[in-house]
């Protein structure tokens, strides 16, 4: 195993910052919605997307299915057994929601994997 030079580093440093700045500018040209508004008035709009799964393989495969742009969370609930459950959700939605939860809850992990094919 040989070890990555300087130079190396450094480029895959700048390649991370990079990545950063894009994602940070892709979020001020389309920032996430500062009021986040359940929908349930308003019959004619997407409905809410917000589904627990036990399985993450059953999470993936109905984010699959998903028109909206969703994500696949994982939450560590503070079980006995440690069941660990996969939330299937938008970041609006898990933001708005997400900011209401006790710190005691507040245990997420974006599972980041590519659900749609370009």
């Amino acid at each position: 195993m040989s070890l990555l030079s300087t130079g190396q580093m450094k480029r895959k440093w700048e390649e991370r910052l990079k990545n950063v700045d894009e994602l940070a500018s892709r979020y001020k040209r389309k920032p996430l919605c500062p009021v986040y508004r359940p929908q349930l008035s308003k019959p004619w709009q997407p409905c809410s997307v917000w589904n627990l799964f036990r399985r993450q393989a059953q999470a993936f495969n109905y984010a699959k299915t998903c028109k909206e742009d969703v994500r696949v969370f994982a939450l560590e609930m503070n079980t006995e057994d440690g069941q660990r459950y996969y939330l299937v959700t938008t970041y609006t939605e898990f933001w708005f929601y997400y900011n209401l939860l006790v710190k005691s809850w507040k245990n997420f992990m974006e599972l980041n994997v590519q659900l749609k094919m370009s």
